[in-house]
């Protein structure tokens, strides 16, 4: 599958498929061996019968004659016809005879199958395999002769047993020869087991594979078992009629390999021989005659089997060559891990300083800095800046280190229009990648001092709603050397950073939590205020309705007798009925005007123009002259305002300020306030101020702290309606120094261009 990435399960799952279709595909048996095996099964069958088939195969003929003399009945004799032999030897090693003739053909002759090609030296070795299989098979029927608990198993049928019992491992040699060679190398190198390692790289261990060919084949239960089951425990066999051959092949196989009888990592793992002897009821000074001569015995049948001229010291020093290698690999393999283990401790160490010195309550960018620090360690260079893109917002923030690695300042950035997001740039990004093509803008941010040619990225996705970040450090030493320990250092970075932006969040969240429920309760108290002024807009009508005409009527009949009193107290009452009763209806007048709704007409309005006007109005209406100096703090644009309701509020409140009692100083200054360019104009006296009953009260419709009778406390509230209709807000409190300070805010009051020239 070219151009296509493939899932590591999914390439273990497709070798076993493979390997399962391909055992099925393995040449079967011949008819002569099939023919040979079943005779010889039977003890009662004719041995004539077994002669002819056996002279009919030359190979398998040849095969019996030269087992007949390293066999301990045929030794010494001349045995050279193959009735003899039969007849000297017995049908079990006729039957191994055959079945080594036909394993050996079978499989010798298969090149490579599985789509597979070594690239190099081999590193399993098929001649070393037979020479344990043999050593095995040697070992089986020595222990099988020898040993108490064995009666019912024949030397021949353990000999064979031993002989096969690691096919399987040929049989994956055969079918993915390189993925093999690679299950040795992982063995050797990590001093694991065989079967552990091919799980590992293959998917399938060897027992398994040596089962499935034994059952295509069509081998004796024994055999099948023996292949499939050797190695085990032998409390942990299942109640198998052959548990004890399994037991006796399991000793041989270690045996065998603790006389380093064996190939590339199929070395002694340590096994407690004596433990193993138990099950068989073998002694263990038996065993120790047994491997005495075990490497004679394996050079003989070596000779007699076609494996070549090897001769006992042949085998002799083979196995020390094995021994030889296997030390060199295991010391290998040693130096590795513990360079893993040392490169383990740095990660472990780094880990638990980047914990250590993050805080419960630590920002993104704290975090960030942390990991800057962190990376500056490990890498052995200097970490330049960090970027750190918000899932929030989206907004980028560039924040520089110093040389000593603190942060300088942190601020916003605006990468290009087409600039890709941080989240699917650093998608699969590997660590360490230079910003010069990726990030080409970031150079103007960064300065003179930095050229990004010089600089690597090392990313830092913290997944989804957790934002993305990166690091830029100074060419790192040691990034292509210890890329492992980098990316185990990263993960725990990513967490980190997650953390942080996750706090962050949660912060961002509670603001947001707050500012929500400042605003419904300023939505609750306007919603009371507009039902208020709405029952009073509803009392007000009906008032101004029932009662205008009852005090017209009043007012005129006063009037009227007043012109035909010649009494002057008489005349001087009925004057002040006719005022009074005027003042009544014009403050029912004033009440339903401030009920109804409010609906500015916002038109481009001179504010210094407007401003004053109003206090030359003001001045001019009332009895007291206090001093009032106005000050721009700079020249102010075009306002798109309702010019009479902004006078009417404003002029509202510097009428309080000059009939507040002490007042003589007045200033009114208007000027821009804060980042969000709200219009701020204060009107502040140097009176005797308010008190808390005042200040709480101030705005309540018909409250005023002055005398009963002298005002009838519509003016605050009305302006705070004019003022609100424009999407504002008044506040009234007490100076520091004394005297009471009243502010109107508006926000959106600048006449844009477009709207001006609207209008």
């Amino acid at each position: 599958m070219h151009g296509e990435a493939m899932h590591p399960a999914s390439t273990k799952a497709r070798r076993v498929e493979l390997i399962l279709h391909e055992l099925e595909s393995l040449p079967t048996l011949s008819g002569v061996a099939v023919r040979v095996l079943a005779l010889t099964a039977d003890e009662e069958s004719d041995a004539r019968e077994v002669i002819r088939l056996v002279g009919s195969d030359p190979a398998l003929a040849s095969k019996v004659l030269a087992l007949c003399r390293c066999h301990e009945r045929g030794r010494g004799s001349r045995v050279t016809t193959i009735d003899r032999a039969v007849l000297l030897l017995g049908f079990e090693a006729v039957r191994c005879a055959v079945l080594s003739v036909q394993v050996f053909e079978i499989l010798d002759r298969i090149s490579s199958r599985g789509g597979e090609t070594r690239r190099g030296k081999p590193i399993f070795d098929r001649e070393s395999f037979w020479l344990h299989a043999l050593g095995t098979a040697v070992a089986s029927e020595q222990i099988a002769g020898r040993a108490t608990s064995t009666r019912g198993i024949r030397p021949g049928e353990a000999f064979m047993a031993g002989l096969l019992h690691d096919i399987g491992q040929l049989v994956l040699h055969v079918l993915l020869p390189e993925s093999f060679d690679r299950v040795c190398r992982v063995a050797e190198t990590h001093g694991a087991s065989l079967d552990r390692a091919c799980h590992q790289v293959i998917g399938l261990d060897a027992h398994t594979a040596g089962k499935r060919l034994a059952e295509h084949w069509g081998l004796p239960r024994a055999l099948t078992d023996v292949i499939w089951l050797n190695g085990q425990p032998f409390d942990g066999l299942p109640d198998v009629p052959h548990r004890t051959l399994i037991a006796l092949v399991t000793l041989a196989d270690a045996l065998a390999r603790t006389r380093y009888i064996a190939p590339s990592a199929h070395f002694s793992h340590a096994e407690d021989l004596a433990a193993l002897c138990a099950p068989v009821g073998l002694e263990p000074e038996q065993l120790e005659t047994i491997a005495g001569n075990l490497h004679e015995a394996v050079a003989e049948h070596a000779v007699a089997l076609g494996m070549g001229e090897t001769c006992e010291p042949g085998v002799l020093l083979q196995s020390i060559s094995r021994a030889n290698e296997s030390l060199a690999r295991a010391n290998a393999g040693m130096r590795q891990r513990e360079r893993l283990a040392q490169r383990q401790m740095r990660t472990l160490k780094a880990i638990k300083q980047l914990h250590d010195s993050l805080g419960t309550d630590d920002s993104v960018i704290d975090v960030l800095t942390h990991i800057a620090r962190s990376a500056s360690d490990v890498l052995k260079t200097a970490a330049v800046a960090v970027l750190y893109e918000s899932s929030d917002d989206g907004g980028r923030r560039l924040v520089p280190f110093t040389s000593d690695g603190r942060p300088h300042g942190s601020r916003m950035i605006e990468p290009p229009i087409d600039a890709v997001p941080f989240a699917t740039l650093l998608q699969d990004m590997p660590a360490t990648l230079s910003p010069a093509r990726l990030l080409p803008w970031l150079g103007e941010h960064l300065g003179q001092d930095h050229d990004l040619g010089d600089l690597r990225i090392l990313p830092l996705p913290c997944g989804a709603g957790g934002g993305s970040g990166i690091l830029l450090l100074k060419s790192p030493r040691r990034a292509t050397e210890e890329a492992g320990e980098l990316e185990d250092l990263m993960q725990c970075w990513r967490a980190a950073l997650a953390a942080g932006a996750q706090r962050d969040s949660a912060a961002h969240l509670t603001e947001q939590l707050a500012q929500a429920n400042r605003t419904l309760l300023d939505t609750q108290e306007a919603l009371a205020r507009s039902r208020t002024l709405a029952t009073l807009g509803e009392v007000a009508a009906g008032a101004a309705h029932e009662m205008n005409n009852p005090l017209t009527v009043i007012c005129g009949r006063a009037q009227l007798l007043a012109g035909r009193l010649d009494d002057a107290d008489l005349r001087g009452a009925a004057l002040e009925i006719a005022s009074q009763s005027h003042r009544l209806s014009a403050m029912i007048t004033a009440l339903r005007s401030f009920a109804e709704p409010v609906k500015p007409n916002l038109q481009p309005v001179d504010l210094a123009d407007l401003i004053v006007r109003v206090v030359q109005q003001t001045k001019s209406r009332g009895k007291r002259q206090p001093q009032v100096n106005t000050v721009f703090t700079k020249p102010l644009p075009a306002a798109r305002v309702d010019g009479d309701l902004l006078g009417r509020a404003l002029g509202e409140l510097l009428r309080n300020a000059m009939e507040a009692k002490g007042s003589q100083h007045i200033e009114l200054r208007v000027q821009t306030d804060g980042p969000d360019d709200r219009l701020r104009i204060e009107v502040r006296d140097d009176g005797s101020g308010l008190n808390e009953h005042a200040l709480r009260h101030a705005f309540d419709p018909f409250f005023s702290a002055k005398p009963a009778g002298r005002q009838p406390g519509l003016g605050l509230a009305t302006a705070r309606r004019y003022v609100e209709a424009h999407g504002g807000r008044i506040t009234l409190i007490n100076g520091p120094s004394g005297g009471a300070v009243a502010t109107i805010w508006l926000k959106n009051w600048r006449e844009r261009p477009d709207k001006r020239t609207a209008a």
